[in-house]
């Protein structure tokens, strides 16, 4: 049995919204969708909405979960289920592990880019690119308000190509950075499946919004995810594609420089770093008016944008200013 889990940092405020969204209140736990023989898309509350993510569930002599960003009660009632003998993590971010807590004595593995950040708050921190910064406390508190960050068991490793077989399936590791250094998606390949986790195809991706992260890798693992050509893509928060697979995911890519162009066109007038972040160009539109940690994501993301466009000599920089060439 199970032992009732701890509980974590203070979620309340997502409360309203799972009951509002979640209107088929329990019979959302545990939710099952078969997408091959032994491969099971595991449906998170919400629907995969931060602070949750969906994970995949390999059954066969040993079972084998990908990512548990599902919440105690999930996660309490899926060990009850199946007898869990290895945990993968996609990558670092909190929405996809904050219940490794829950899984004390079973093996727990992540890319060795990403697996310090899940060892440590201190490592974590750093890749978010906070550490010195004058309102470190502020982004730190409420970046835990946020998601919850609940310190789980030692994390091992994998790496790029790695194969893990539970005795009728098998998930390959495709180290897919962009999104976090160590980011990863798993193929099973006789049905040509992929977890993408945060290659999601949605609104407001692609993201890049810590220090670690890279919009040029991320790019190339759009590319790279083309270049497999799945049959399925499953991603950690929005419902899995079987058709227009890879116009979809070139279509996520365009993104970037659709980005690229809007800020193009704002800085036709010359605006500083400051005046620029005010506008809130990036996210605005989908959230509104931004509070922590969004505003701080887009900052990072900004920043990262100008400095693609200024190595391009499509924006310059004089003094404070940027303006487009």
């Amino acid at each position: 049995m199970v032992k009732r889990a701890v509980p974590g940092p203070d979620i309340k405020h997502f409360f309203p919204l799972i009951k509002k969204r979640n209107h088929e209140g329990k019979k959302r736990l545990g939710y099952l969708e078969e997408i091959a023989p032994d491969f099971h898309l595991l449906h998170a509350p919400l629907e995969g909405h931060i602070p949750f993510a969906h994970s995949i569930l390999l059954t066969g002599k040993r079972n084998i979960l990908i990512d548990t960003g599902l919440g105690p009660e999930t996660v309490q009632w899926l060990r009850k289920k199946f007898d869990i003998s290895l945990v993968l993590n996609s990558h670092y971010h909190r929405d996809h592990n904050w219940c490794n807590y829950l899984f004390k004595g079973v093996p727990i593995k992540a890319h060795t880019l990403d697996a310090p950040a899940l060892n440590s708050m201190k490592v974590y921190f750093t890749y978010m690119g906070i550490i010195g910064r004058k309102d470190e406390r502020l982004i730190r508190r409420e970046t835990v308000k946020f998601i919850p960050h609940i310190q789980g068991p030692k994390v091992g490793t994998f790496g790029d190509g790695d194969v893990f077989d539970t005795g009728s399936v098998e998930m390959k590791v495709v180290h897919l950075p962009g999104h976090s250094p160590g980011h990863c998606g798993f193929l099973e390949p006789k049905s040509r499946t992929v977890f993408s986790a945060d290659i999601c195809c949605d609104s407001f991706g692609p993201w890049y919004g810590h220090e670690c992260c890279s919009m040029e890798d991320f790019e190339s693992s759009i590319d790279k995810l083309v270049d497999i050509d799945p049959k399925v893509l499953i991603t950690a928060h929005t419902p899995h594609l079987k058709e227009n697979i890879i116009r979809a995911l070139q279509n996520y890519k365009a993104k970037i420089e659709v980005r690229n162009l809007k800020l193009l066109e704002l800085l036709k007038e010359p605006m500083t770093f400051k005046g620029l972040l005010a506008l809130r160009p990036l996210y605005s539109h989908i959230i509104g008016e931004l509070k922590l940690p969004f505003s701080f994501w887009e900052e990072v993301m900004l920043r990262k944008h100008l400095a693609r466009l200024t190595g391009d000599k499509r924006v310059r920089k004089k003094g404070r200013l940027y303006s487009t060439i």
